[in-house]
C-alpha cells in the first residue's frame, strides 16, 4: 500500500483554523501516514500533535514556517526535525511573535483611520492563543460586512501594496537558515514559485538551504517540473505540502498534495547524517 506525507500543514497556533489535533485527526482521515505542522514563527502546537499523531499511528516531523524578507520580497524557510530547539532559537521566535502583535495593533489603528471599525480586541479573540496574523484582521473585516470573504479583504486592504497594509518586522532568508541548522534542523525553501527568484535560490543553497518545496498549491505543472530539476541540479531533498490553513487561506484543501513517503525516507536520512556531525 502506498504511504503518502503532506510536511506543510498549519494549525490555530499560528493562523490556521484549527487545532493541532484537528488537523491531526483530519490528516488521519485522509489517509496520511506521515505529517509535519508547519506554523508561522511558533513551535507552541508541536507537542499537541505530536500527541495525537501517537495515538493515531502517524509518523510525526517536528516543523515550522519562518518568515523572512529580501529585497522587499517575502520568502518563507521551512524548517524540519527541530526537537534540539534551544535558548537562542526560541528566544528569537519570542521577538518574531512580539512584532506580529505590535504590526497587527498598527494595522487596525490605520483600517479603523480609513473608516473600518474592528477592534484589536476581536482580532485577539479571533486569534485565540495563536500567533495573531494578517488572517484574523481579515475575519475580523468579514464578520463586519466590509468583504465578502478572507480574500478579498486580502486583495483591497491587507496585502503589500493596500491601505491597510503595515509591514513588520523579519529576519532575512540567511539567518533563518543558519538558526534552523544551528539546531540540527532542516531548512527548505517554501513555495518557491510565489517569487521564482532562482538567482536567491543559489546564494541560499551556498548558505546551507538544504531542500525545496517542489510540490505546493501555488505551483504549476510547469513549476513543480521546473523546481524537480533544480532540486536535481543542485542535490537537494524534494519536499511538498498543501499548505492548509483550514478555511483561514483560500485556495488550497488538505489531501491536495500527497508527498510520496520515499520523500519522507531521504528527508530522515538527510537528519541521521546531521546528527552524526553534530556529535562528531
Amino acid at each position: 500500500m502506498a504511504k503518502y506525507a503532506d510536511l506543510h500543514l498549519h494549525t490555530n497556533a499560528s493562523d490556521g483554523e484549527y487545532s493541532p489535533q484537528e488537523v491531526v485527526k483530519a490528516a488521519y482521515k485522509q489517509g496520511f501516514s506521515a505529517i509535519s505542522i508547519t506554523d508561522h514563527d511558533t513551535l507552541s502546537g508541536i507537542e499537541e500533535a505530536r500527541e495525537a499523531c501517537q495515538k493515531l499511528g502517524i509518523e510525526f516531523i517536528s516543523g515550522i514556517e519562518i518568515s523572512t524578507v529580501w529585497e522587499g520580497k517575502e520568502i518563507h524557510i521551512l524548517g524540519y526535525f527541530l526537537e534540539k530547539a534551544d535558548r537562542d532559537f526560541l528566544e528569537k521566535l519570542t521577538e518574531m511573535k512580539d512584532s506580529r502583535k505590535e504590526r497587527i495593533k498598527k494595522m487596525v489603528k490605520r483600517l479603523n483611520d480609513l473608516g473600518y471599525n474592528i477592534s484589536l480586541d476581536k482580532v485577539q479573540e479571533i486569534a485565540g492563543e495563536g500567533a495573531i496574523g494578517r488572517p484574523h484582521v481579515a475575519k475580523a473585516l468579514l464578520e463586519k460586512n466590509y468583504v465578502k470573504s478572507i480574500k478579498e479583504a486580502f486583495i483591497k486592504l491587507l496585502s503589500p501594496g493596500c491601505p491597510g497594509y503595515v509591514p513588520r518586522y523579519k529576519i532575512n532568508p540567511f539567518e533563518a537558515i543558519e538558526l534552523i541548522k544551528g539546531i540540527s534542523g532542516i531548512p527548505v525553501i517554501a513555495h518557491p514559485g510565489i517569487n521564482n527568484d532562482e538567482d536567491l535560490i543559489y546564494k541560499l543553497v551556498k548558505a546551507g538551504l538544504l531542500g525545496i518545496e517542489v510540490w505546493h498549491p501555488e505551483h504549476n505543472e510547469l513549476l513543480t517540473n521546473k523546481y524537480y530539476q533544480l532540486a536535481k541540479e543542485y542535490d537537494l531533498l524534494i519536499t511538498g505540502g498543501s499548505d492548509w490553513h483550514g478555511h483561514n487561506k483560500e485556495d488550497t484543501a488538505l489531501g491536495i498534495i500527497k508527498l510520496d513517503y520515499k520523500y519522507i525516507e531521504k528527508l530522515k536520512r538527510k537528519k541521521k547524517e546531521l546528527s552524526l556531525i553534530t556529535f562528531t
